[in-house]
This record gives structure tokens, sequence and C-alpha cells, in this order.
């Protein structure tokens, strides 16, 4: 015969008798959080002390692995680099580590990621930004980073896309320049002018000769006029 063994007690009934162990969680909680990012400043301090020569180890975070019980190797490179965001902030007078308020480690890692690829300074700006937008009392994550460099710094317009539109450009500009010198262009101007009134038969060619003489010995006549009209 198995016995039923009621481990928890019996549920809360209404949220009044419900909140003294909300409370307790929630103070636990911010405990843990200031004590993990204190936890982290901590280790990047050793870390750049090389404590871990000390006691013969090449690899700090093996080291930090050995002394610290249930720490993995693996999480020690994420922790110290989260830890020297909380000392940059701190240096810089925005957070206090002994009671770290405003931020939380997911965004002590986001952030570790913006000064990894732009500089402490970018890190510290997307920071205030996250920072000012938020309502009063909530902290910083990873998301709030997130969205924050997507403000900041949104993404740029492909390399494909630019390339072919500056060349698009290029032989807009082009077609807008002159094909020939001004000189040229006029001289073409004229040789189409005088193309034309050329004759288009031989007998055209024959009656405009004959009509150019009598124009050089001032003789106008009946076929002058036939010619002109023609021509026209």
């Amino acid at each position: 015969m198995t016995l039923n063994i009621e481990i928890l007690d019996r549920a809360y009934t209404n949220k009044k008798e419900a909140r003294t162990g909300i409370q307790q969680a929630v103070r636990h909680f911010r405990e843990a959080r200031r004590a993990t990012i204190q936890v982290m400043a901590d280790l990047r301090i050793l870390q750049g002390k090389d404590v871990h020569v000390l006691y013969g180890y090449k690899n700090f975070s093996l080291w930090a692995e050995a002394t610290f019980e249930g720490l993995a190797a693996g999480n020690v490179r994420q922790l110290t680099r989260a830890g020297a965001i909380a000392l940059e902030l701190d240096a810089r007078g925005l957070i206090d580590l002994k009671d770290p308020k405003g931020i939380g480690t997911t965004g002590l890692r986001e952030l570790s990621t913006v000064a990894n690829e732009f500089g402490d300074d970018k890190m510290v700006e997307v920071f205030k930004t996250a920072r000012d937008i938020l309502e009063p009392g909530k902290e910083v994550s990873s998301t709030t980073v997130q969205a924050v460099m997507r403000l900041l710094m949104p993404p740029a317009k492909e390399e494909g896309a630019a390339g072919s539109e500056s060349e698009a450009e290029e032989e807009d500009d082009q077609d807008l320049e002159p094909l020939y010198s001004p000189k040229v262009s006029e001289l073409i101007g004229r040789i189409q002018d005088l193309s034309w009134d050329l004759p288009e038969s031989a007998d055209e060619i024959k009656d405009a000769t004959e009509q150019l003489k009598r124009e050089l010995t001032e003789a106008d006549t009946n076929q002058d006029q036939t010619w002109i009209e023609g021509a026209r």
C-alpha cells in the first residue's frame, strides 16, 4: 500500500495570504541578482590581477572552476566580460556595485557585446539611452539593449544595392554630358541645316547648279522661282 505524502502546504486561498511568501522570494531574487553582478565584477578583478598564476594555473577559467564550487570554466569568460562592464559603469558613476540597480545580468552581457564591437563609449551611450527610455524602477535587459542598438545604429544599406544605385547615377550623369565639344556640335548643326536643302535627285542637282550660276551672274528667271518653291 502506497501512502500519499503531501510535501507542500495547502495552496494559498487569497492574495493577502500569499503576499508574505512573494515578498520573501522577491527579496531573495534581488539579493541573488545583486550578488551575481558583484561576483562578476570580483571575477574580472581577479582575472585582471592574474591571480591564477599564483596558484600554478595558466588559464583563469580553469582556476575559477576549481576554486568556486559549481562554476563551469565555460561560463567564466561570459561572467568576466559582464563583470568588466559592471566595473566600467561603476567607475563612471552610472551604477553602484555595492547595490547595483538599473541593470540586469542579461543587460550586462549584451552591453559587453556592444563594448567588444564598438568600444566602451558607445556601450555607455547605449546604456544611458536604454535607462532613459525605461520606466522608473525597470532594469536594462538584453532586449532593451538590442532595441536601443537598432535605434542608434540602424542597419546599413546592402553594398550591392548601393553600388548599383551609384552606377545608375553615373550613367544618368553621362547621359546629361554633351557627346561633342561646343565647336563640333555647332559644325554638326550647320551641316544638318545645309543638308535640309540638298537636292535628292540628279535632275535637282543639275537644276541647282544652273540656278547657282545664274545667281552668280545676277540673272533672275521664272525657273529660279520654280526651284525655290519646289525646295520648300
